[in-house]
């Protein structure tokens, strides 16, 4: 430790962060003068407006800050403590003499009320096999049990080796002898962190900086609900309203959540989405970041992924359905798809066969924005 256990707080890592950042643009001087954008979520909103306000206060010459998005924040205790009852009535919830006699704690997962949970037992986690899990949509994969996959392979020996993480005196040998065991959570920092109970006292001089300010909550979300979010942007800040509330809707024609804009800053709710919107609706996240970064206008000029439930979220209403046709119609359009099928199989085949034999000639999945292409492009 390089501090006595009391000076690890939310202080000293602003502080590292702040050091970091003048590191990065001095070694990195390409990335100078471009708007620059500080995003997290949860614990993010203490240490967001920290270094907001410090780089505020304190600019790093060539750091351009532009803006700031905050998921779920915590941010002040009195007001994100209190709401967990008041959302779990609004939805309706049992009372609490019912549920809690109903309940399997096993079976929920306050981050995400409405997703799935991890249920495997300890033989069911640590039997590996390579598979790949593909998303049957854009709509992304949420992986229930992946903090269970991520321990058992992160602790596999091969994958504890290639990290420099045995002993020493194991190195030479076949066996592992893992130093530090990964964890998702190390509960003696975090009983050693003194946190700070609320950012409030820092919004008044962030938002008088002229800086583009988001808050988004997945409303699934019972941990950091969206109901003490909006109290203390309210009755906390005490912001006026500018633009009431709204729905909003994503490209896939649905609804993505409400919004708000008070002054100098955006709330946005994205429904069904958990602590954790990215990983839960990673459409809608992908739309509301966009638009918060390029415009509304740029951001409806992005074409975004399409998939096999656009028709159901009304993509074409002007598509006839399969009950408006005549029943030759249908009978004749079955073998009309039938022989189509069969072409398309063969024709996968065919790139199937050339994907497999070109499979170390990889595109590039990431292309940087530069001053000749600062916006990003994406095929249907």
């Amino acid at each position: 430790p390089v501090l006595n256990d009391t000076d690890y707080n939310d202080n000293f890592t602003t502080n590292r962060a702040y050091e970091f950042l003048a590191e990065f643009y001095a070694k990195y001087p390409r990335y100078k003068n471009r708007e620059f954008y500080i995003t997290g979520e949860s614990y993010a909103g203490i240490y967001i407006p920290f270094l907001v306000h410090k780089l505020v206060q304190e600019p790093i010459s060539n750091v351009k800050l532009t803006g700031f998005a905050i998921g779920n924040p915590f941010t002040d205790s009195a007001s994100d403590g209190g709401p967990n009852c008041t959302q779990a009535c609004a939805d309706y919830f049992m009372d609490v003499y019912t549920s809690s006699s109903l309940a399997n704690p096993q079976a929920f997962n306050p981050y995400n009320i409405y997703g799935d949970v991890c249920l495997l037992g300890e033989g069911q986690s640590g039997a590996l096999h390579y598979h790949n899990i593909r998303a049957s949509s854009h709509r992304g994969a949420y992986v229930p049990c992946q903090d269970d996959y991520t321990q058992r392979y992160l602790q596999q020996p091969a994958v504890v080796r290639a990290l420099n993480l045995e002993s020493t005196s194991t190195r030479s040998t076949t066996t592992t002898q893992v130093v530090v065991s990964w964890s998702a959570c190390n509960f003696d920092i975090a009983k050693n962190y003194h946190r700070t109970p609320s950012t409030l006292d820092k919004y008044p001089v962030i938002l008088e900086a002229g800086l583009k300010a988001l808050i988004y909550s997945g409303d699934a979300d019972s941990v950091v609900n969206f109901i003490g979010t909006q109290r203390w942007l309210t009755k906390g800040l005490k912001l006026s309203v500018q633009d009431k509330w709204k729905a909003w809707f994503a490209p896939d024609k649905q609804l993505g959540g409400f919004t708000v804009r008070y002054t100098n800053l955006t709330f946005t709710t994205i429904k069904g989405a958990g602590h954790m919107v990215p990983a839960t609706r990673p459409l809608h996240a992908l739309y509301l970041f966009e638009c918060f970064v390029y415009g509304q206008v740029d951001c409806d000029s992005f074409a975004y992924p399409k998939d096999e439930l656009e028709y159901l979220s009304g993509a074409d209403l002007t598509a006839p359905s399969d009950i408006d046709r005549q029943p030759e119609q249908r009978s004749n359009q079955s073998l009309l798809w039938a022989a189509l099928g069969l072409v398309v199989a063969a024709a996968a085949g065919v790139v199937g066969t050339v994907l497999y034999l070109n499979r170390a000639k990889k595109t590039t999945q990431y292309v940087e924005l530069t001053a000749g292409q600062p916006k990003p492009v994406y095929s249907n």
